[in-house]
């Protein structure tokens, strides 16, 4: 596919407008429109942006090349499926469904038409993020990873918990970092007057296959906005900061003081201490996404984050909210 991608959003609120801001300013796509339950928001929207308020998801299918799906969650699954099996790409906003079966309806719809499905985990697009990859992808060896993910109380999401809203942004990099399988995990919500069940403030420790751990915090109830991932390393310890886009890495080198035989042999350092801050130019994650997006569509590249991807992070914070004690649904296929 050479011609301009033509894309239509479906959910003109606040994220949906941020594609729909996007899309506007790519040139190798033409927005033709916008759909939402609510005609006044979709028409707003669609003056705003210059395109079309549809209709009907009907109407939307039989104009464009792919959509980005920005609806509530409990939508994705029948908004999704609808598009995918008229041969529509689809970029579905994070998390990709709200059961394992619907996941897998998605899944299979993409496979069965052969289309792109690549779920928003937008984090994954974040310089930062990308920096890091590439230095865990040498011959370090992980040891650990410790992510913080804070913020007061907001009114842009109210229908779900700390695990499902933040958290799940944490465990999917950190999936995408280790490359191993999820076999242990352990959760604790802080329970208050106001968060009885915890649900505001849950910290999860994931232990893996090969060995690495991991930490996460996710809050919506910290009056400080932190967005961290640190990592633990036989060579070195890796800073990095989501929103200020940086990286610091802490190496200590050979100390001639200290005897070679009293340092494990998986410990490369002594005790002399050095700290390089990388320079990583500055993007904007979400222009980085759709480009990838439209890129997919082209066949000139596969999704940073399938739908199998974004099943296994649903997985992972399923059991989180199980051992909070959440009363999260069953999430599992039937057998």
């Amino acid at each position: 596919m050479t011609n301009k991608i033509k894309v239509a959003v479906i959910g003109a609120g606040m994220m949906g407008r941020n594609h729909l801001n996007t899309y506007a300013q790519m040139n190798n796509v033409e927005l033709v429109g916008v759909y939402d339950i609510f005609t006044d928001s979709a028409k707003n929207a669609a003056e705003k942006f210059n395109c079309k308020a549809f209709a009907t998801l009907e109407e939307v299918a039989l104009n464009v090349d792919a959509v980005s799906v920005v609806t509530p969650s409990v939508t994705h699954a029948d908004v999704g499926e609808f598009f995918l099996n008229k041969g529509i790409h689809c970029l579905m906003e994070k998390p990709l469904a709200t059961t394992e079966v619907e996941c897998n309806r998605l899944i299979k719809a993409a496979k069965d038409n052969n289309v792109t499905l690549l779920v928003g985990h937008i984090e994954r697009y974040n310089p930062a993020v990308e920096q890091l990859s590439k230095l865990l992808n040498d011959t370090t060896k992980t040891r650990s990873l410790s992510a913080k993910r804070m913020s007061a109380a907001s009114g842009r999401i109210s229908d779900v918990d700390a695990a499902m809203d933040l958290m799940i942004h944490d465990v999917e990099i950190i999936q995408s970092l280790v490359k191993s399988k999820v076999t242990n995990v352990k959760a604790n919500g802080v329970k208050t007057p106001d968060s009885p069940k915890g649900a505001d403030y849950i910290t999860a420790i994931l232990e893996f296959e090969n060995g690495v751990t991991a930490d996460i915090t996710a809050s919506r109830m910290t009056q400080a906005r932190v967005r961290t991932l640190d990592v633990t390393t036989d060579t070195n310890y890796i800073e990095m900061d989501f929103i200020g886009q940086s990286i610091n890495v802490h190496t200590q080198g050979r100390n001639p003081l200290i005897p070679a035989d009293s340092i494990p042999e998986w410990m490369n350092y002594g005790m002399k201490g050095s700290m390089e801050q990388l320079y990583i130019p500055s993007k904007q994650p979400l222009s980085s996404e759709l480009s990838h997006f439209v890129d997919c569509i082209n066949k000139t590249a596969t999704p940073k984050i399938s739908g199998e991807d974004a099943l296994e992070a649903l997985k992972v914070i399923w059991k989180v909210q199980e051992e909070v004690g959440l009363n999260a649904a069953l999430k599992v296929a039937a057998e």
